[in-house]
């Protein structure tokens, strides 16, 4: 190594090779392709890793080349899924759902399996190919929400299974819990702002914009779901918060997960148009809540409160002066409130979304699991 203590890249360790195998080749699918082939000697020097990218999987079909797709063929392959069209239509793609696929690629101890979807779909593959000493690494949330005896059989070899980009994309949350739990402090309760989109609507509110104007606001510019409702109802950082609560070590269910939309129920079946229509009639409510918040000293925030009994999302008015009252815009953040630390938590704060950030998190999943194994 030379005097700074980075290794020399004169000094190549013998590389470890990793068979990439990755569902759901799109945007976040992208940027981890992207940043493997940037970091290539990164790995290579400091971690004595070689990843190879062997296949591109989604709902359609697969690419597949079991010495490791040429970058070309995939960043033509991404185009071509950017574009709209299919990977069995692609040069050399094979027509299968994803169970063929799956069980056409051989997964075994050399291979890690990365979820970019967002379907539910994928979990019965991800804890075959965890059977079969194949490592995965997942942004997609809905597997680590699966019934909590799924979830149990997933995390049966902890080590095998990433799923940092779960939770705040990138920002290492899901790691600094583990860290915690693993130095033997005790949690005593987490806190946390785990959607950007939500977080841009408490600002506004902060702010003094009406509730419907922000709403409006944040779907204009693309913040938000197509249809703001998925955004607006929660559920999102409903999972977030599941998964969070499962690793600190509930047995929760998505069901014992108490989720407060911001919208009435009444306005759950309207289509979009009518419902972005009728937003104005919530803003009178959601102003005295800001008011009332503002008159007590605190800060209107969309929380994710987490202790040993249960497990809430919804707004929570918060000192104004503490990490999450501060926090302003769209970043995440979480406050882990320990014995140690007492009451001053250790609070982790970053984008939240975006999928260069969401591809680090994937990617320093990737690196931890390959040199676990």
């Amino acid at each position: 190594s030379n005097a700074r203590g980075r290794p020399d890249s004169r000094e190549k360790m013998t590389s470890k090779s990793v068979r990439v195998v990755l569902l759901g080749p799109g945007l976040v699918g992208r940027a981890v392709c992207n940043l493997l082939k940037s970091s290539r000697a990164i790995h290579a020097q400091r971690h004595g890793l070689k990843f190879d990218v062997v296949s591109l999987i989604d709902s359609s079909g697969y690419l597949a080349e079991s010495k490791g797709i040429a970058d070309e063929t995939i960043s033509s392959a991404l185009a071509w899924k950017q574009s709209g069209k299919r990977m069995k239509d692609f040069q050399g793609g094979s027509a299968a759902d994803m169970k063929s696929a799956l069980s056409a690629l051989d997964i075994d101890p050399s291979a890690c399996v990365v979820d970019c979807t967002g379907t539910d779909a994928t979990t019965p593959f991800l804890v075959e190919s965890l059977g079969k000493g194949a490592g995965v690494v997942t942004a997609n949330k809905k597997p680590m929400c699966c019934p909590f005896e799924m979830y149990k059989k997933m995390m049966e070899t902890p080590t095998k299974i990433g799923f940092e980009s779960t939770v705040g994309a990138g920002t290492p949350v899901v790691h600094t819990l583990n860290h915690i739990i693993a130095s033997g402090d005790k949690i005593v309760k987490i806190q946390g702002a785990l959607s950007g989109t939500l977080g841009y609507l408490m600002s506004g509110l902060q702010e003094g914009k009406a509730y419907s104007e922000v709403v409006k606001e944040a779907h204009k510019l693309g913040f938000t779901e197509p249809d703001p409702r998925d955004d607006l109802g929660g559920m999102d950082v409903a999972r977030k918060a599941l998964i969070l609560s499962r690793l600190w070590g509930s047995h929760f269910e998505m069901k014992d997960v108490k989720v407060e939309p911001l919208f009435p129920e009444r306005f759950a079946s309207l289509d979009i148009p009518d419902f972005m229509a009728a937003l104005p009639e919530l803003d009178e409510e959601y102003a005295k809540q800001v008011q009332q918040a503002e008159k007590d000293g605190k800060a209107l925030r969309y929380v994710a409160s987490i202790d040993e009994k249960s497990c809430v999302v919804g707004l929570k008015a918060v000192e104004k002066e503490s990490p999450l009252g501060r926090l302003s815009g769209s970043d995440n953040l979480v406050e882990f409130y320990t014995e140690i630390y007492g009451n001053k938590p250790v609070v982790v704060q970053g984008a939240g979304a975006g999928d260069a950030v969401t591809a680090v998190g994937i990617v320093g999943d990737l690196v931890r699991v390959a040199l676990a194994k």
